[in-house]
């Protein structure tokens, strides 16, 4: 991250220090974009070229990550974690949805629980949402091509969906709580699921109870 600009403003008038202040914005934002396009050749969080589509298999409004070249078994660092993850305790998670988010439009609320994760324990006290960050748009495989530490698990070829296998995750009660509220499995589910159905791919919404507390 391009460190901030600063100038001194003893000796500059109030114009001169707007029109200094504008410059050294669009500076920082121009370094900002070029050492992100240096170190993302197309989206973050992503070193290699990829780009996100449509994936109709996992839910009519879902997406996923595919490869626009091969990328090589063992490749390390393909995916790394940016500073657009935002920590979100779960305490502040169901105010930050009300504040964010119409109580009506299920659909976004879905959208942002889909675009986040969990991390396993000790460390599952907080939703990470990234909804600027390509990586949000992993899906979950029963056979995945990625994994952990971040690395690709074969070749991808050319065209490729990069899959990961959501079982590793964090799945706390309170997790589980606001999915389960607006419809929705969480990761793990969606992993356990599909296990139990040979590999079968699972839709991340349902269709909540009667009865079931929603909006």
């Amino acid at each position: 991250m391009t460190p901030p600009i600063y100038f001194t403003t003893t000796t500059m008038s109030q114009q001169q220090q707007h029109e200094q202040s504008s410059k050294d914005n669009e500076k920082q934002s121009n370094a900002t974009e070029e050492d992100e396009s240096h170190r993302f050749p197309t989206l973050p969080a992503f070193t290699v070229p990829v780009e996100v589509r449509n994936t109709p298999q996992y839910g009519p409004t879902e997406f996923g990550v595919f490869a626009l070249e091969d990328i090589p078994a063992n490749c390390r660092d393909f995916w790394v974690w940016t500073d657009r993850v935002q920590k979100i305790h779960h305490t502040e998670l169901e105010t930050y949805i009300k504040s964010n988010f119409e109580a009506t439009n299920i659909r976004q609320i879905r959208q942002f629980l889909r675009r986040g994760f969990v991390l396993p324990p000790p460390k599952d006290d907080h939703w990470n949402s990234n909804p600027t960050d390509a990586g949000s748009f992993m899906n979950h495989s029963y056979t995945p091509n990625c994994g952990q530490p971040y690395g690709t698990l074969r070749k991808i070829k050319k065209g490729e969906e990069l899959t990961m296998d959501y079982s590793g995750n964090g799945n706390p009660k309170w997790y589980q709580d606001i999915c389960h509220k607006y419809g929705i499995l969480t990761g793990v589910e969606i992993a356990s699921r599909e296990k139990q159905n040979n590999g079968q791919v699972q839709e991340a919404s349902f269709d909540p109870p009667e009865g079931f507390p929603t909006y």
